[in-house]
Formats: C-alpha cells, sequence, structure tokens
C-alpha cells in the first residue's frame, strides 16, 4: 500500500477550511448573513455612518434648542425677581422701565435698549432661536420661534419688550434685549 504524503494532507486541510469559511460566511452553514452596512456588521458603510451621525446631530440640535429657550426663559424671570418691587426700574410691572445696560442681573439689551422711539422700526432677534409669546410675558404661550434671519416691525413698547409684526402677518412679543433694531 502507497503511503500518503503529508504534504496532500495540509492541502487538502486548506481546501476544506477555505470551502467551509466560504460556505459559513455566505450563511448556507448557519453564519451571520447580515448585510454589509446594517447595524450587526462590524464593518459599517459610510452610508450607515453618515444616517447614524444625522441622527445623533438632529436629537443634539433638539435638545439644544429646549435648552436656549429654557435658558431665555430663566434670564427673564431673573430679570424680573432681581428687578425689585412694583414700579421700579425692572420690575417687570407696570411702570417699571429697562435698566441702565450692564445692570446688576441683567443682560445688556443688544439694541440699545427697549424704546419708544423704537417703534416703526425693523428689527432681528439676536440669539439663535428666540421665542416669539402670545403677550408680554415668559409664561405666556409661545408662538413660534424666531431666528437672526426673520425680519419684523416693532409695532408697539410694553415695559422690556418689543410688540413685533412679521412679515407674514403674525404678531407677538419678543424680550427687548434679545432684539437688534436695525
Amino acid at each position: 500500500m502507497k503511503r500518503i504524503d503529508w504534504k496532500v494532507f495540509v492541502l487538502i486541510g486548506i481546501i476544506l477550511s477555505v470551502a467551509v469559511g466560504f460556505l459559513y460566511g455566505t450563511g448556507m452553514l448557519g453564519g451571520d448573513s447580515s448585510n454589509p452596512g446594517s447595524s450587526k456588521d462590524p464593518l459599517i458603510s459610510q452610508s450607515f455612518a453618515e444616517e447614524a451621525l444625522n441622527a445623533r446631530i438632529s436629537e443634539l440640535d433638539a435638545r439644544i434648542n429646549t435648552l436656549e429657550a429654557t435658558i431665555q426663559r430663566l434670564e427673564m424671570d431673573l430679570q424680573f425677581l432681581i428687578g425689585g418691587a412694583a414700579g421700579e426700574p425692572g420690575s417687570g410691572s407696570p411702570g417699571g422701565t429697562t435698566p441702565p445696560a450692564g445692570g446688576q442681573g441683567t443682560p445688556p439689551p443688544a439694541g440699545g435698549g427697549v424704546s419708544q422711539g423704537n417703534v416703526g422700526k425693523t428689527g432681528n432677534v439676536t440669539g439663535d432661536v428666540v421665542n416669539l409669546r402670545e403677550s408680554a410675558s415668559t409664561n405666556s404661550t409661545i408662538l413660534r420661534r424666531l431666528t437672526p434671519t426673520d425680519t419684523f416691525t416693532i409695532t408697539k413698547v410694553d415695559r422690556d419688550w418689543y410688540q413685533v409684526q412679521l412679515g407674514d402677518g403674525t404678531v407677538g412679543w419678543v424680550a427687548g434685549y434679545l432684539v437688534k433694531v436695525n
């Protein structure tokens, strides 16, 4: 009987290993047949990575907008609380006026301060996202969010607030220190 050389056994082993690996990898032998670029594939495609990244960026943008709105509300509440008793400057009550720029606890007005002289002028907001409210109060309903690209006309002044009218006819109130008068 002829003896088989050990090199033949190694060659047959290599061929079998490659064949079994191929069949397992394609799912024919029960291997994971996840599609390239799926969440199960450890080597993800660029499009899958971009899609996941864009979804996360959208979530973070929404969270930033919520936080900016909360900060704006808290700043206005702080301004109201630090202002003093009813009728005193910055009190947020009837008869109150805007405290001087840079006053304690009050953000400096961006548009030079709230002034009756600004009625009829156009303006924009200074924050990335600013609330347009139903009335001159941080407790009132938010009608929409304004960005610096939104231009409006100032129609009225009430304490530290401007009533504004947008190009589409929407009327609402914006905190005066967040308005840049043009």
